[in-house]
């Protein structure tokens, strides 16, 4: 294994980092944090809401970075990070940024896993050990997934495919198999549909198209496909029914979406299972096609 250089100084500053301040010996956890601002983001300005968004769905940079560098990335002014923070009870972003980096401390083979990157030539019990831990993370997925699913909104999801005269389906990236998936059983169930044509330029023409009685499904985790937001927003500008299977409630998707299908999303990984996204697809097509 070859350690990167920059993150390896990253992760060795984290785990022998001074945190003897007071907040530091009883420090609000991630998930704790996570949940107040999930909680405000309505209430946040654009530029807050701006970075709740980054700071939920990157952690990892937030933990990592400066005040400088995450700011810019954000295109805001350093100032704007500092008020954040204080909007959230800290007195300064260097003090909420502890929160985010002990995730990180108590995540230690989370981390391990980011910074690390192996050889080319892996040797066979190399791979061996990439296939276990592959199918370990394939498996908690699934856990998660039955753990989290909202059941109510599945059902919602159900008959909203159902009633659709036409089903248009929108994904990119890794969210693209999700996609294909859902478009292949749809087809096998001889429902109407189609996949939005963002590779031939097609899909804004697509989008207009879409009707009152038709559905967008649309599917997108972080960061999100630009393409697919676009489409997704001018479809609810227009009033049109959309589903969405995205990460969390403040995702673009969900926040435009009549119903709206959440699958957890590990940030921290580089390459994301899109097992449980697979299988909750698989739930909604058996339940549209075979009842």
């Amino acid at each position: 294994m070859k350690i990167h250089s920059r993150f390896a100084a990253c992760y060795v500053s984290l785990m022998t980092m001074n945190i003897s301040d007071p907040r530091a010996e009883a420090p609000e956890t991630f998930d704790a944090l996570r949940q107040r601002i999930r909680d405000r983001f309505p209430g946040l300005s654009p530029h807050l809401q701006r970075i709740a968004r980054a700071s939920l769905d990157e952690p990892n940079s937030f933990a990592l970075n400066t005040t400088p560098v995450i700011a810019e990335a954000l295109g805001i002014q350093p100032s704007t990070l500092i008020r954040f923070a204080k909007e959230f009870g800290y007195s300064g972003f260097s003090d909420l940024q502890r929160v985010f980096r002990q995730r990180l401390i108590e995540g230690a083979a989370t981390v391990r896993d980011e910074v690390m990157f192996r050889s080319e030539t892996a040797s066979p019990q190399d791979i061996r050990t990439i296939l276990e831990e592959t199918a370990r993370a394939h498996a908690a997925a699934l856990t998660r997934l039955t753990e989290t699913c909202d059941i109510a909104a599945l059902a919602r999801a159900v008959e909203m495919l159902r009633s659709a005269r036409h089903v248009y389906v929108a994904g990119l990236r890794r969210s693209r198999p999700i996609a294909d998936y859902l478009l292949y059983g749809l087809m096998r169930g001889e429902r109407a549909c189609s996949l939005l044509d963002f590779a031939g330029g097609m899909a804004g023409p697509q989008t207009s198209t879409i009707g009152h009685d038709d559905v967008l499904a649309a599917i997108a985790f972080p960061p999100y496909s630009k393409p697919v937001v676009d489409a997704v927003m001018d479809a609810h500008v227009s009033g049109r029914r959309i589903l969405a299977i995205t990460d969390t409630a403040e995702s673009p998707l969900a926040r435009c979406a009549q119903v709206a299908l959440f699958v957890d999303s590990d940030a921290a990984s580089r390459l994301q299972p899109i097992s449980g996204a697979v299988a909750l697809v698989h739930a909604l097509l058996t339940a549209v096609t075979t009842t």
